[in-house]
């Protein structure tokens, strides 16, 4: 999994986008692990689990927050992953990104124009419960950040933090 999503970092980074193949590829291998893990049992716990981020995410990906290449990773991983460890990846990704986007925004010379378009934003969704895309007006320019980086740092975690918990990673405890 580990070079599954190292390519796909470098893949939307470089463009953009995240190559469906590589997808397909991770979920083959997903339904491989879980099909060995739980014989045919496993077919179910494979499409459970590769269901919950679009499910999820769908409303996030209708307001063009959140991108469809971004659903199928997270699907990806789940499918491979259990349901808990999907949701702490799920988890751990959403605040990787907050950070990353803060560290975007602080960058940006056009910040308070976003902060203020988003504001705008959030407060004609809650005002008229209508759900939108997001899209910044053309003066303001547009900056992407590469989710799957987030994604990324939150498998890590998801793997990371409970072994710092129980005190894994050093040797006097």
């Amino acid at each position: 999994m580990f070079f599954l999503l190292v390519i796909a970092v470098a893949q939307d980074i470089r463009s953009g986008r995240v190559s469906n193949k590589l997808i397909l590829f991770g979920l083959f291998l997903g339904l491989l692990s879980k099909v060995q893990e739980y014989d045919f049992r496993g077919i179910y716990f494979f499409l459970r689990n590769i269901s919950v981020p679009v499910i999820l995410f769908y409303l996030m990906f209708l307001m063009h927050v959140l991108g469809a290449g971004d659903i199928k990773l997270f699907s990806m991983i789940g499918g491979i992953l259990t349901i808990e460890e999907l949701l702490f990846c799920i988890f751990y990704s959403f605040i990787a990104g907050g950070i990353l986007s803060l560290f975007y925004l602080l960058m940006d010379n056009h910040r308070g124009e976003k902060l203020k378009y988003a504001c705008n934003y959030l407060f004609y969704v809650c005002r008229y419960q209508k759900i939108i895309p997001y899209e910044l007006p053309e003066e303001i320019p547009k900056s992407k950040m590469a989710f799957s980086l987030a994604v990324f740092l939150g498998w890590i975690c998801m793997y990371a933090i409970p072994i710092v918990k129980s005190g894994g990673l050093f040797w006097y405890s």
